[in-house]
């Protein structure tokens, strides 16, 4: 999907964005795909098709909103090294996601590995920050196999290769039908710092071997400590 007029690109962020935005369309796969290692043999691909990037979410947690921290002096880039979820027992790594050569977005490796995607900020940066992990696997559950159980209100810390730590506040916990994942409001810029974390839930279709939809849960900056000083 290209920007109209209406959607003029006033940053480098922006520009970004709409150039990731424009190959993934040109695929025809204008979100993520979401799948368990295809080394395994016994793997099953999770996939997510954004068709309908306005569409509402099939259903939702309810959310109490945190001031973001918009007027704050500006992060530096830096990216993710750890991501902590104290609440759901999450204390993991981060690797980093591009996008294949087919214009699909990479998935982690395995089910107990999450990566960021790097086309867009780093955490506490302006826009939108995506994280990815897999909800589980033939083996069992996944590292973000508990994400649905998030409410409003819950920390999300994730700590920077610069050593600064930055946490974020759950606004809402979404779950949407892949055939309607809104790509633009879960990897577009917004106005705010926000931190998304995505991985594949709901029904799950044996014929077809994959979730039916993805939760997602949204989340915004409260606060950052300084970097490393480096003597």
């Amino acid at each position: 999907m290209k920007p109209t007029a209406a959607h003029h690109v006033r940053s480098r962020r922006e520009r970004t964005w709409w150039a990731v935005s424009a190959v993934l369309a040109a695929t025809g796969i204008v979100a993520l795909l979401l799948a368990w290692p295809t080394a395994d043999p016994k793997s099953v691909v999770l996939s997510s098709t954004a068709a309908n990037v306005a569409a509402q979410p099939s259903s939702t947690t309810t959310v109490a909103r945190s001031a973001p921290l918009a007027r704050s002096a500006p992060l530096a880039r830096s990216v993710p090294m750890w991501l902590a979820v104290p609440s759901i027992g999450i204390n993991i790594a981060v690797g980093r996601l591009g996008l294949t050569p087919n214009g699909q977005v990479m998935v982690p490796a395995t089910a107990h590995t999450v990566g960021w995607y790097v086309h867009g900020p780093t955490p506490g940066q302006l826009g939108s920050s995506v994280i990815l992990g897999h909800v589980d696997s033939y083996l069992g559950p996944g590292v973000f196999f508990e994400l649905k159980r998030l409410v409003a209100g819950n920390r999300i810390n994730v700590t920077l290769a610069d050593g600064a730590v930055v946490s974020f506040r759950v606004n809402r916990v979404e779950q949407y039908s892949k055939t309607s994942f809104p790509d633009r409001l879960v990897y577009g810029p917004h106005g705010t710092r926000a931190l998304q974390l995505v991985t594949c839930g709901g029904t799950f279709d044996h014929a077809t071997g994959s979730y039916e939809s993805n939760i997602v849960v949204f989340s915004t900056l409260i606060s950052s400590t300084k970097p490393r000083s480096h003597r």
